[in-house]
């Protein structure tokens, strides 16, 4: 059987609208009969799809299969992308994107082509002609394309992988890790579903990508830190919601060990 690639399917909206520091949700909880996607710009949702919950910020992107309910709330006044879409795979027509796809949140790297994208989806008017219709689709499929650059590739080489031993149950370990890296969870967990004990998958996940589980974990949220004192103007308690910390004061005193400087002299240093 061929191994789909969530690069082979392709996105089309079937409806768009952009809300503003929209300080309340009307309703609590929705269900959509198309796949759903917000894409957040400014503010925090708490949200919750099927077993996963968190809050979500800038850089994030929240996907909710069809006929599943998305609860959300919001933290503070957010604006985002609201869209609905279909998806075609670019070779086979039956094929399910469901069992592929990633519920929940996704995270993108690339924040200064989300952002790019993000203008460009905010200048064309909400009533669209058939061309700024093409062209909201055009920006769309590159948010999903970034975010596929960025996943599929590290099947391969997340973290200073190259000349390490190739270890198939590690690289599932990893993407589990990275796919809820910024939501509340144990390590532990992930041995039990991969019947490995703590002990071996430190020891193997080191030898696979130099560095332990817990590194890996770090590593990825304070890089999302990185990106949201850079790119929000989000409190320290607001960005520790939203990597997977209890509070700010927490994740200033790891930022401070791996960086030499509290959080707080990041951003000033480091803001445009």
């Amino acid at each position: 059987m061929a191994q789909h690639l969530l690069s082979d399917y392709v996105p089309t909206i079937t409806y768009y609208d952009y809300w503003e520091r929209k300080e309340k949700f009307l309703l609590y909880e929705d269900v959509y009969q198309d796949w759903a996607l917000l894409a957040i710009e400014e503010g925090i949702i708490y949200y919750e799809i099927q077993e996963h919950k968190g809050t979500a910020a800038y850089g994030d992107l929240l996907i909710c299969p069809p006929g599943v309910k998305l609860y959300r709330v919001v933290v503070e006044p957010v604006s985002f992308h609201f869209i609905r879409l279909i998806w075609k795979h670019e070779k086979n027509d039956t094929a399910d994107p469901a069992k592929l796809f990633p519920a929940g949140k996704i995270t993108l790297k690339n924040t200064e082509r989300l952002a790019a994208n993000y203008a460009c989806l905010r200048s064309i008017p909400s009533v669209s002609t058939l061309s700024q219709s093409n062209r909201k689709n055009h920006y769309v499929r590159d948010l999903w394309y970034t975010f596929c650059s960025e996943e599929e590739p590290a099947e391969t080489a997340p973290v200073l992988y190259r000349g390490r031993k190739p270890d198939s149950l590690m690289k599932l370990a990893e993407k589990r890790i990275r796919h809820n890296a910024y939501e509340s969870f144990e390590l532990r967990v992930i041995a039990e579903e991969l019947e490995v004990s703590p002990a071996q998958l430190t020891k193997r996940f080191k030898a696979c990508f130099g560095l332990t589980p817990t590194e890996y974990l770090t590593h990825l949220r304070l890089e999302k830190a990185r990106s949201l004192l850079l790119g929000s103007l989000l409190t320290l308690d607001q960005i520790a919601q939203c990597v997977g910390y209890e509070n700010g004061f927490y994740l200033s005193r790891i930022f401070t060990k791996h960086f030499q400087m509290p959080p707080n002299e990041y951003r000033k240093k480091n803001r445009m």
